[in-house]
């Protein structure tokens, strides 16, 4: 009877065990680091499931917003809503509204990080750039705005943080998912990452942009990007990290450009995240990661690339990949950019 008693015992604690843990949201090697075989034991989709809707929380399969439930406003605001990758949030209140996203400066200078959302409409009379401009900017703020754009099932914290994938020492405050009602004053956006024609990626890269012997350069035809080249400095970069962001992706070149007379890619918010998978990033032979075409690596936040926060080094004798991350745009601030290497801990 003890020894029924022990194992029964026993059973429970494994299972208390089990239960206490939270799901972590690359598997295992989220925690060892390793990389080349990371298996999602929280599914892909994650926080955009949107509580058990799944995809039609995004894409209503019909009639757009009037089928989703509504507008933001209790009104449809988009004649066309659902018209376009059947969205299924309103994205009326958001068209034709200016977003300021400069730095706010004590001198009154400052660059113009403002961007314009197109008029809205019927789709087939978009330009190319206004076309992409909704899918990769205005589709997220649909649902990431919470000023203009209010609802969609936000509850402004990072879902890797409710469910407690996050290590101890990230920090104990709410990690907010909306950018115009984030805590601070309403509807203000300058502190949240530029995106649209004004943050052109040459003014990150600066003296690296377009140089052939240190940098990366950007082939454009046509108003797209047909092939992106890499040399000295930046290409020791790629062989350590990769360049995920700004590199050929799955399905097409994820950064678009401008319409001047000398195009220029430019940041939307698709560049950094990559909204239908949230914490595995696959390798591919068009976006190689540190010199190879396989291999899955752990990531968070639907970062559009290797982002663990959870493998790091201390003192860092290894690049962490949230910092390599930034690194593809900001490479001024890269260990080749100042004459050295590290090698990335994925």
């Amino acid at each position: 009877m003890k020894k029924v008693l022990l194992v029964s015992l026993l059973v429970v604690m494994v299972g208390a065990l089990a239960l206490a843990q939270a799901p972590t949201p690359g598997g295992t090697a989220i925690t060892s680091g390793a990389s080349g075989s990371v298996a999602p034991v929280v599914d892909v989709l994650g926080a955009h499931n949107n509580y058990g809707r799944g995809c039609a929380g995004c894409h209503a399969p019909h009639s757009g917003a009037f089928g989703a439930g509504g507008g933001t406003q209790g009104a449809v605001g988009d004649a066309y809503s659902g018209t376009n990758a059947l969205f299924a949030q309103d994205m009326g209140p958001l068209y034709n509204q200016t977003f300021d996203f400069s730095d706010v400066s004590n001198t009154g200078s400052r660059k113009n990080y403002t961007f314009t959302t197109p008029t809205g409409g019927n789709p087939t009379t978009w330009t190319a750039q206004q076309y992409s401009d909704v899918r990769s900017i205005v589709m997220c703020l649909a649902c990431h705005d919470g000023s203009l754009a209010k609802g969609a099932m936000m509850v402004n914290q990072a879902y890797e943080q409710q469910i407690g994938a996050l290590p101890s020492t990230y920090g104990g405050s709410k990690i907010p998912t909306l950018l115009g009602n984030d805590g601070t004053a309403a509807g203000t956006y300058n502190n949240d990452h530029p995106v649209g024609e004004n943050a052109s990626v040459d003014k990150a890269l600066g003296s690296f942009y377009g140089d052939a012997a240190n940098g990366i350069t950007f082939a454009i035809s046509a108003g797209k990007i047909t092939g992106i080249t890499t040399a000295g400095q930046y290409a020791s970069f790629v062989a350590s990290y990769g360049a995920p962001a700004l590199f050929k992706g799955a399905w097409a070149y994820p950064t678009p450009v401008n319409a001047a007379a000398t195009p220029v890619p430019y940041l939307v918010c698709t560049t950094c995240h990559d909204q239908h998978v949230m914490n595995v990033y696959a390798a591919s032979a068009n976006s190689p990661i540190a010199g190879s075409a396989t291999g899955t690596y752990a990531k968070f936040f639907f970062v559009n690339g290797p982002y663990n926060v959870n493998r790091v080094s201390v003192p860092p004798t290894q690049a962490a990949s949230t910092t390599q991350f930034c690194r593809q745009c900001h490479f001024g601030e890269s260990n080749e950019a100042n004459g050295g290497s590290l090698p990335t801990a994925f």
